[in-house]
């Protein structure tokens, strides 16, 4: 319960940050909290546009040499993150695809540079390009799977803050139903709510009285209100929205 609190602490503080150095002081203070010590979020493109992220605390040298020898196409976080909708360690990639000898030598030099174990959170919105955000711990120091699950929402939460900063978009306020936001009927967000609990469809289904086919369509139109992939994210956008406080989650 303590780091689910930590990661609404860390929502609010997002939601007050004024820009992206801002919210990469945040992220990089979470990362430290969860046992990582570097952290890069970014859309998986690089060109100049300011509707796209990219805000990482790597180390310098390693930043330098990723962008001069054009890394970025053949990044093997980058490449899982195709074949994957929830976060993933870095030594499970072998699992989600067959590493190239370039994929191989990009990880060997991030061990080199000071980069250690890795989980990725991929991002995944319909018409938009793939992003991800990636906690890194220091090289040769081991990562608590129990913060996994936390990093999974962090992740989400710093990425939808991101965008919106670099959308300039305004801030909407906690309780208001402001335009722009999907409208979610009570029925959805009781779905959404045990699906956040961790509750199975056939199980939210049993404690509502519908049926599982029923709570998974509820869900299912929810993520097409919000244009997202995953649960996880839409979990994200309505707390975000403050259509679902973390009491509601929290509450059993």
């Amino acid at each position: 319960m303590g780091q689910l609190r930590d990661v609404q602490l860390f929502i609010r503080k997002a939601n007050d940050a004024q820009d992206l150095p801002d919210l990469s002081h945040l992220l990089d203070d979470m990362s430290r909290s969860l046992g990582f010590r570097y952290f890069a979020l970014g859309h998986h493109v690089r060109v100049l546009s300011g509707d796209l992220v990219q805000i990482a605390n790597y180390p310098h040298s390693w930043t330098e040499r990723f962008a001069t020898l054009g890394y970025l196409s053949d990044d093997p976080a980058v490449t899982a993150c195709q074949k994957a909708i929830v976060g993933f360690l870095w030594s499970d990639m072998h699992r989600l695809i067959t590493l190239s000898e370039r994929q191989k030598t990009i990880l060997t030099e991030s061990r080199h540079a000071g980069l250690g174990e890795g989980f990725t959170v991929p991002i995944h919105l319909p018409g938009e390009c793939e992003g991800s955000c990636n906690f890194v711990a220091t090289a040769g120091k081991s990562v608590s799977t129990a913060v996994l699950p936390v990093a999974q929402y962090v992740g989400c939460f710093a990425f939808e803050a991101a965008r919106r900063l670099a959308l300039n978009a305004p801030r909407r306020i906690a309780g208001s139903q402001t335009p722009g936001i999907p409208h979610l009927s009570s029925r959805q967000l009781d779905c959404i709510v045990l699906a956040a609990r961790g509750k199975s469809d056939t199980d939210a289904g049993q404690l509502l009285g519908i049926s599982n086919q029923t709570v998974h369509q509820h869900i299912e139109t929810a993520k097409r209100r919000y244009g997202v992939a995953t649960r996880t994210q839409l979990v994200v956008h309505a707390l975000f929205d403050s259509q679902l406080i973390f009491q509601d989650i929290l509450r059993h």
